[in-house]
């Protein structure tokens, strides 16, 4: 990556930096990371069977890099030698950890070029990042449109698959959303932009639009979708028209045919025909099976469903299908990064939970109905909340679009903290 000259890390929150004018191509450049980051690795799976989101994603983290080289995006040399670092630290412990674990549990299956390959694409993902939140979060680019304008686009996307209004795809979605092959993909992408938009708006229309993406999300009988909603619901609503509208929804239900989400809610594994469902349990049990089998070490980076498994919720979905579903994502990122990494993921879950209650308090507690509050900064905490969605309730793989705008919300936070330090330093000189 090209930098600017210096070592001075220059990549600070807005508030804490001089602002860039409002120009065409800055904000152009924001949008297309954003809508390449959240759309194209599901597009490229859409239209290539087997093709996971990590391609897209590692295409767009080289445009991003591509972008510093252009001087588009300002990084210092500072920034760019903190990102190697980083990434280079990053991949000596994952390599260390997947050598450990093939000498704990050496199951024959055991996949070092599936690792290898990750990795690379990891390495490459993790160096874009700086860029990415820089880009997206650190400049004067027109954001609070940019992410409405998304938050419509998922509007769309969800009506036009409800129409069937689909391109043709090799791929086996029962209900292709496009560009993803299921609305699960579309319920993990949205929650960011939905908690921005919705915090941008008055209190009556944070209902209206809760109203519609609750509606689309029971139309396309997608429980991801309403969970996003919920978790939108926590951030933004005030407690008293949150309660409301509980209510308002616990007496709309008995006029409502829910009998999808209760069968996607039965977790009774033995009797249960529910795919989604068998596919939740199996990724509870596939975390249990692999932190016994290891002594809480983990598979490995990129092992789990690659060696051997043998769980009852796994058995079932074979016997109902005549193969396997999910097992190499786990259907949620905790199950995947538990059973892979082990106490070492169960170190990285926790921190980031630290910051989902760092980003959500400075929501709450942020003065004035957040108009003081920049837009990289609120969008950088919508980020990092809205990925609780894809770690807890449904997820593909570890590199999506929505987790390195997780990863840039984050080192927002980090930096936002460190500026204030400093200012404070420099005022008591």
């Amino acid at each position: 990556m090209q930098a600017d000259g210096g070592t001075r890390t220059t990549l600070i929150p807005i508030e804490s930096a001089s602002r860039s004018p409002h120009t065409t191509v800055q904000s152009l450049w924001t949008a297309v990371l954003l809508a390449g980051l959240l759309f194209v690795p599901g597009a490229l799976g859409f239209f290539v069977q087997g093709l996971s989101f990590a391609t897209g994603t590692a295409l767009i983290s080289v445009f991003a890099i591509l972008l510093v080289g252009m001087r588009q995006i300002k990084l210092s040399a500072g920034d760019v030698q903190s990102a190697l670092a980083i990434t280079l630290a990053v991949v000596f412990v994952v390599v260390t950890h997947l050598l450990i674990a093939y000498a704990i549990d050496g199951d024959p299956g055991f996949d070092f070029g599936r690792a290898l390959l990750s990795i690379a694409l990891m390495g490459l993902i993790l160096l874009s990042v700086p860029a990415v939140c820089q880009g997206v979060m650190g400049g004067d680019n027109k954001l609070d449109m940019i992410v409405k304008v998304m938050c419509g686009m998922f509007v769309l996307i969800a009506i036009l698959s409800l129409l069937q209004l689909q391109p043709p795809s090799p791929t086996l979605g029962s209900k292709p959303t496009f560009p993803y092959t299921e609305p699960s993909f579309l319920g993990f992408s949205m929650p960011a932009f939905l908690i921005f938009t919705l915090l941008r708006t008055s209190t009556p229309v944070r209902l209206a639009i809760l109203g519609v993406f609750l509606t689309l999300g029971y139309l396309l009988s997608n429980l991801t979708i309403i969970a996003a909603c919920g978790l939108a619901a926590v951030v933004c609503l005030p407690l008293s028209w949150f309660t409301v509208g509980i209510g308002v929804i616990i007496m709309s239900l008995a006029s409502l045919d829910l009998t999808y989400y209760t069968d996607r809610l039965d977790f009774d594994w033995a009797n249960s025909s529910n795919l989604s469902s068998l596919v939740y349990v199996q990724g509870w049990q596939m975390l249990q099976e692999s932190i016994s089998r290891t002594h809480n070490w983990g598979l490995g980076f990129q092992q789990l469903g690659v060696v051997y498994t043998n769980v009852p919720a796994s058995v079932r979905i074979n016997a109902l299908l005549g193969f396997d579903l999910n097992l190499q994502d786990g259907g949620f990122v905790l199950s995947k990064v538990i059973s892979e990494m082990g106490i070492i993921g169960g170190i990285l879950v926790f921190s980031y939970l630290y910051f989902v209650c760092k980003a959500f308090a400075g929501l709450k507690m942020a003065k004035n109905g957040l108009r003081d509050m920049p837009d990289g900064e609120l969008f950088a905490r919508a980020c990092i909340i809205g990925y609780l969605v894809e770690l807890f309730v449904r997820g593909t793989n570890y590199f999506t679009g929505t987790f390195v705008l997780m990863i840039s919300g984050v080192i927002y936070l980090i930096l936002k903290q460190r500026a204030k330090v400093g200012s404070a330093l420099v005022s008591t000189i």
